[in-house]
């Protein structure tokens, strides 16, 4: 990793850069903040809480108090934590090694929150990348767990990891999880600081950014259509040659546009015991988390394709996001987990390849529920934890347990109504 020092100035996106839609809606998106909040477009607040818990509360409460505006993301976010690294150093200088560790968590997932405004690979965003894996490797020196960053060659670069073994491992090969983020959830985001759902049912988790998400583009690994299937033949590789690894119990997990990529290792890679799709992103093309949605969803995704500066060759490269021919040959047992008023991919879709996929398939679905599954809506909040519910299942695959084609409708009471399956209805 380069060491360097975070320039406190930003450097907004050149007018030649995303979708001209983001350039001509600018306006409106400083205005819905402004009214909405910073988390206009998706609940950042929520999905970056939830690894940190409740001690980062107040880092968000300053941000939602001091940013009204697009520009304000990026240099308001690097102060909070630049403020944490201090405090982290300060702890760990006075032999506090356990505020230490939280404070340099805290500090990790604020820098990677700094960096999601940033659509180009600029020297700012290389230098606050190398910050927040700094703060991220200073956590797994002190955590209580082992953390080790791994780079797994990948062409002329590498897919940048975190190696995680759950607390109290003693040693021999044991159940794996591969697990990756969506596209604006870099893998630092995957576990969490305390309390993880999958290290505490003892699963080994190697969390990771694939081609075009968090790090990995900034190393030079873009997204293509079919860079997450080469990418699946590195990490299991990867995963055959460590000793902790049980090859026989290894699975994937996979959230919002990772349940697209994480659907296609699994479809490629028949050896994995199981694999979750959750916050679903199934669309064919993307038609609404590129152009119905918020306009920063495909002003990032260009960037992550190395197409930032094109949007008709972008355009053209979604036509191929497809993971409609890949499902009959998929014999891999599969989750989704997805709300059925899901505004970035309509569930249809996702019912569509529960109904094709050649293995078991099972869904679990929350009437009302949006596309991150966060509160208030009132399924998610009486209903089962879908967390705990996905590790649950993935610990059954590792186990034997056979797998079914089912779907678990949560009800706005939190009731589970098991309903006929894609497959049963097309009979």
């Amino acid at each position: 990793m380069r060491g360097s020092q975070v320039v406190t100035e930003t450097h907004p996106i050149t007018d030649k850069s995303g979708p001209r839609r983001w350039h001509d809606q600018r306006w409106v998106i400083d205005s819905v903040l402004r009214t909405d909040g910073l988390e206009w477009d998706q609940p950042r607040i929520a999905y970056t809480l939830r690894p940190m818990g409740v001690d980062a509360n107040p880092d968000f409460a300053v941000a939602r108090s001091r940013i009204s505006k697009f520009s304000d993301l990026t240099p308001v976010f690097l102060q909070l934590a630049e403020r944490r690294e201090r405090l982290a150093v300060e702890a760990e200088a006075s032999g506090h090694v356990v505020s230490a560790r939280e404070h340099y968590f805290h500090a990790a997932l604020l820098f990677a929150t700094a960096e999601w405004p940033i659509w180009e690979t600029t020297a700012e965003l290389i230098a606050i990348d190398d910050r927040k894996n700094q703060c991220y490797a200073a956590y797994g020196r002190l955590a209580d767990h082992h953390v080790e960053r791994v780079e797994i060659p990948f062409g002329d670069s590498y897919i940048p990891a975190w190696f995680h073994l759950p607390p109290n491992y003693s040693g021999g090969a044991i159940q794996t999880v591969i697990a990756c983020g969506g596209m604006d959830a870099a893998k630092e985001l995957n576990v969490n600081l305390y309390g993880d759902k999958l290290l505490q049912r003892g699963f080994a988790v190697l969390s990771f950014d694939g081609p075009g998400q968090g790090e990995a583009p900034i190393r030079g690994v873009v997204f293509t259509p079919n860079a997450w299937v080469d990418a699946g033949d590195v990490i299991l590789d990867w995963c055959r040659n460590r000793a902790e690894v049980d090859n026989d119990k290894i699975v994937g997990f996979g959230l919002s546009f990772g349940s697209y990529w994480m659907s296609q290792i699994a479809a490629t890679q028949p050896q994995l015991k199981g694999a979750v799709a959750g916050l679903v992103c199934h669309e064919p093309g993307g038609h609404a988390i590129f152009e119905e949605a918020s306009p920063s969803f495909k002003a990032r995704y260009m960037w992550m394709s190395g197409l930032e500066h094109d949007e008709a060759a972008f355009d053209s490269m979604a036509e191929q996001i497809d993971l409609g021919p890949l499902m009959g040959g998929m014999t891999v047992p599969w989750l989704v987990v997805a709300g059925d008023a899901d505004e970035l991919s309509p569930i249809e879709h996702s019912y569509d390849l529960a109904r094709d996929a050649g293995g078991a398939s099972a869904l679990l679905v929350y009437e009302q529920g949006r596309h991150a599954l966060s509160l208030p809506t009132p399924s998610v909040a009486s209903g089962p934890n879908w967390l705990a519910y996905t590790a649950d299942w993935l610990l059954d695959r590792v186990n034997g347990v056979p797998a079914e084609d089912y779907v678990d409708y949560v009800t706005y009471t939190g009731s589970i109504e098991r309903r006929p399956h894609p497959k049963e209805t097309t009979r």
